[in-house]
């Protein structure tokens, strides 16, 4: 089954390995009919995304591509937003996802939880004492809390905080005390009514066979009615729809009769 759109990617705006322009030819190229733009917001405590003095020049180059590429191509400016940016102006993008990619420790230091595995062991050690499941917690209470305040087009890579489960487990994904976290903060953002992605991003990367979030998630999401959309979370023209099968059998599998669709009008439901 094709699904035609591919709306998170990152460019050499912030940690993308392609322009905008390259991007743009290969999701045509690969038949997608709406490719949307979500460059990283900044994070101080990093220095990291596209700072916000560099916001216009981006949002100017994703119109112009947006015009060139009128009639063969929609595209769309979005940008992932985290807790951790500055304040935003959101009014001149077409959608936001609303992301987490880090934790306050007990300490009050904010830690990266993706970037590497030692990221994710140093939040842990140092930010919670060696606790794993406290880290993780703590994870799910920052997104939750996050994006029920923002309310985004697309709460992205729910449960980020498992990056590193399959290769170098930092807990134990699969035990009752996790999952009771994990599916406590999902209610919390079900009952907001808000459109979850399927990214296949860390498969992309080689962290993870199966895309986000877990499959005991998107079970509990398609049995609550909830909707959910197909991203790529791409770095890269040649992962804009990485995984992409895989990922429609495992929706299918779990439940959903329709996946939705990011254009330029809003969400529109797909049969599965």
């Amino acid at each position: 089954m094709h699904f035609p759109s591919s709306v998170h990617t990152h460019t050499t705006f912030c940690d993308g390995r392609d322009t905008p322009e390259a991007m743009a030819r290969a999701a045509a190229e690969q038949g997608l009919s709406t490719l949307g733009f979500s460059g990283h917001s900044y994070a101080p405590q990093e220095d990291f995304g596209i700072a916000p003095g560099a916001l216009p020049a981006y949002i100017a180059q994703i119109r112009r591509l947006q015009h060139a590429c009128a009639g063969r191509l929609e595209v769309l400016c979005g940008i992932e937003l985290d807790p951790d940016a500055p304040p935003t102006d959101l009014s001149p993008f077409d959608y936001v996802i609303g992301s987490c990619h880090s934790v306050q420790g007990a300490d009050g230091r904010i830690y990266v939880v993706d970037g590497t595995p030692e990221n994710l062991a140093e939040a842990i050690e140092q930010g919670f004492g060696g606790d794993a499941l406290a880290c993780a917690a703590a994870y799910y209470d920052r997104l939750t809390r996050f994006v029920l305040a923002l309310k985004p087009t697309i709460v992205g890579h729910f449960d980020l905080i498992t990056k590193f489960c399959e290769k170098q487990p930092p807990f134990n994904a699969e035990s009752a005390a996790y999952r009771e976290i994990a599916c406590a903060a999902l209610d919390r953002v079900l009952e907001a009514g808000l459109v979850f992605e399927v990214n296949t991003g860390a498969m992309a990367r080689g962290w993870r066979t199966s895309p986000y979030p877990a499959d005991f998630l998107l079970e509990r999401i398609a049995q609550a009615g909830g909707r959910v959309t197909l991203t790529a979370d791409a770095h890269a023209k040649e992962q804009l729809t990485f995984g992409f099968d895989e990922a429609l059998e495992r929706i299918r599998r779990a439940g959903f009769a329709q996946i939705w669709t990011l254009t330029g009008e809003g969400f529109v439901p797909m049969p599965l």
